[in-house]
């Protein structure tokens, strides 16, 4: 089924509970098409969130522990591997040929990686693998990606027990200022050009007030 017949079918049922409640029409009842609505909801939200993950690469820095020195590694690792990214596969490169890269250059970008430990004075080892891994709803400026297990290039420092960095390397949103703020409009125009309209959309949608919306639906 695609987005927007499920889209039009959780609106349809949308507007049946409300009719039932306005009626007065039974509890039980009212709770069933609300329970649909959920359902169809639901699976719009995961059909996007497939679709959106299907055509980006992210990249997933994860610190030995939360210790304020290794967060700083954290960050300093991340630069390394970020920047020895820009300089070798650039900004210019498709998702296949991401993809390609990174799998083709792993014992590389740990060595890089490795080399900045050190340099920092500590031992511990990392690993640099290209992973399908479950990110929470995660903000990149103004842009949210949602829920859902992602292609990544996982770089784990030492245990990885820490808190993690994280950036999308396909479309080429590492290679920007870490400001965080706003993603500039050129970025945005990239990521257009790869996902769908309806993704895109989700992906600009403010996160808390689309909480907001599923809370109210679901109390009313």
């Amino acid at each position: 089924m695609k987005i927007r017949e499920i889209k039009n079918k959780v609106f349809l049922w949308a507007i049946m509970a409300g009719l039932i409640g306005t009626l007065g029409i039974n509890s039980f009842q009212t709770a069933a098409f609300a329970e649909k609505t959920q359902e169809l909801q639901d699976r719009l939200d995961r059909e996007v969130q497939e679709g959106i993950a299907g055509k980006i690469f992210r990249l997933h820095v994860v610190a030995n522990s939360d210790k304020k020195e290794d967060q700083e590694l954290k960050m300093d690792v991340k630069k390394t591997v970020v920047d020895y990214l820009s300089q070798n596969l650039g900004a210019e490169a498709d998702l296949e040929e991401t993809r390609e890269y990174v799998l083709g250059n792993l014992s590389e970008i740990e060595q890089a990686a490795l080399r900045t430990i050190k340099e920092q004075g500590k031992s511990y080892p990392v690993s640099a693998a290209v992973e399908k891994t479950y990110f929470p709803d995660k903000t990149y400026g103004d842009c949210t990606f949602p829920a859902g297990e992602y292609e990544a290039l996982n770089i784990r420092i030492g245990k990885g027990e820490g808190k993690n960095w994280w950036c999308v390397l396909y479309p080429s949103l590492c290679f920007i200022d870490d400001t965080w703020g706003v993603v500039s409009r050129e970025k945005k125009e990239e990521l257009q050009e790869v996902l769908t309209k309806e993704e895109f959309r989700t992906i600009l949608e403010d996160p808390e007030e689309k909480k907001k919306v599923r809370i109210g639906f679901k109390w009313f």
